[in-house]
């Protein structure tokens, strides 16, 4: 039991640093951003179907950048 309190946690960190990202690029101005990441922190960090929901967005952004830019240099902030 100890292990999933442990995993939970983890993974509620990681998806609460990446919402801080998405926000800071969103602050920045990055329009795509915006428009693209709908799934909060908690719901990606508990549930299986939001978890995936924002791969998919990840994925959805990645496009909507290279569409508007021609290139994917602007999402390397994903890497964090």
């Amino acid at each position: 039991m100890f292990e999933r309190l442990r995993d939970t946690v983890t993974e509620f960190r990681g998806q609460r640093e990446f919402t801080r990202a998405i926000q800071a690029a969103v602050a920045a101005g990055d329009r795509e951003a915006a428009v693209v990441f709908r799934t909060g922190t908690l719901a990606a960090a508990l549930t299986v179907r939001s978890r995936d929901a924002r791969g998919e967005e990840v994925t959805a952004y990645v496009r909507a950048v290279i569409r508007a830019n021609g290139n994917a240099k602007r999402v390397a902030w994903l890497r964090r």
